[in-house]
């Protein structure tokens, strides 16, 4: 019974948000490589990782790039397997194109055409010419500086502050008091009564 194979091809482009350095680690690990063996693999171009997978082996390598955060697309297998021979004959570990291996034909690659900008409603100068059609805008006008004059050199430019009078506090009705002097004049002396309970009983 023939199986229908495919092939994964690794874009060489990470999902959006996923670091590189990190995605980096993370595929050295899993193809139990160092990491600068595996970084071209992240350079944006693309490469084919596995051929001539089954449908469980496909999902299952998928499924381990997607959580890397690889992004990668499956084209059908050139060859088809019909005997069990056939199938062991493939190692069950990863392999690496060398770098650079095309991946598709020209015939699969898509060629969108180039549309060439409209340039019909534009043309050329002479040299020389000018490219505006507005007039330059006419000089401001000079201040008027007839009322300023400079002053002599070494001429201070600001006025002198004005003195101020200060006025000196009378102290002549003062007096100091002798040393142990009570600055307070002393209270008499408040005696409490204490209040009658002569009448009160205890219950």
């Amino acid at each position: 019974m023939t199986d229908i194979r495919f092939d994964l091809i690794m874009t060489g482009n990470l999902a959006s948000g996923v670091s590189r350095e990190v995605a980096i680690n993370k595929l050295a690990a899993l193809f139990k490589r160092p990491p600068e063996q595996v970084g071209n693999l992240l350079s944006g171009k693309a490469s084919r990782i596995r051929k001539n997978l089954t449908q469980a082996e496909l999902q299952r390598y998928r499924d381990a790039f997607n959580n890397i955060g690889v992004i990668t697309k499956v084209l059908p297998s050139a060859t088809e397997t019909s005997t069990p021979e056939s199938k062991d004959a493939h190692s069950s570990t990863l392999s690496l194109c060398p770098n650079g291996t095309p991946v598709l034909s020209d015939a699969e690659r898509q060629h969108p055409p180039i549309s060439a900008p409209d340039t019909d409603h534009l043309s050329i100068a002479d040299v020389g010419q000018t490219l505006s059609d507005e007039q330059a805008s006419p000089p401001l006008p000079a201040p008027d500086i007839d009322h300023i004059k400079l002053a002599p050199a070494g001429d201070e430019l600001l006025s002198p502050p004005r003195s101020r009078h200060v006025i000196s506090p009378q102290t002549s009705h003062l007096s100091l008091c002798g040393v142990g002097t009570p600055l307070l004049d002393s209270k008499p002396e408040i005696k409490c009564r204490p209040p009658k309970t002569d009448h009160l009983e205890l219950q």
